[in-house]
């Protein structure tokens, strides 16, 4: 829908910024943050989406971010059949370090704001964004 937006939203009682925002305005501003671990410094995403497994799905589809959760075709035999997790599209994907954050069954399973060029300097909250009119100049 926007490129180009981003969230702000407290994270284990510190302020985080610039978390790029996979699909804004997709799923009527029900936001959850996805965290995916293996390094220093972890990788904080926010998605769009009716439940955990349609965040998976959406992360997974991703062009840009989807990388760090698919399995590689050529380490597939490091995934048993029966223990696979696969994505929407068919892909084999790894949750080993993957951490969502959300409520389930509210209107903003996790609460941040969004900021981009053409929002207020304060941002907007996800449940408010989905529903302006994207003619605005």
């Amino acid at each position: 829908m926007c490129a180009g937006i981003t969230a702000t939203a407290t994270i284990n009682k510190e302020k985080v910024s610039g978390i790029p925002v996979l699909n804004p305005g997709d799923w009527w501003g029900k936001c959850w943050l996805i965290e995916i671990g293996g390094s220093f410094w972890p990788t904080y995403l926010v998605v769009e989406a009716d439940t955990v497994s349609s965040a998976i799905d959406e992360l997974a589809d991703n062009e840009k971010f989807g990388h760090q959760i698919i399995v590689a075709d050529e380490d597939l035999g490091d995934y048993p059949e029966d223990e696979r997790h696969y994505g929407a599209s068919g892909q084999v994907v790894d949750l080993d370090h993957v951490m969502f954050y959300g409520q389930e069954g509210s209107d903003c399973p996790f609460p941040c704001t969004y900021h981009g060029d053409d929002l207020p300097d304060e941002g907007m909250k996800p449940t408010d964004f989905w529903q302006r009119d994207d003619d605005q100049p």
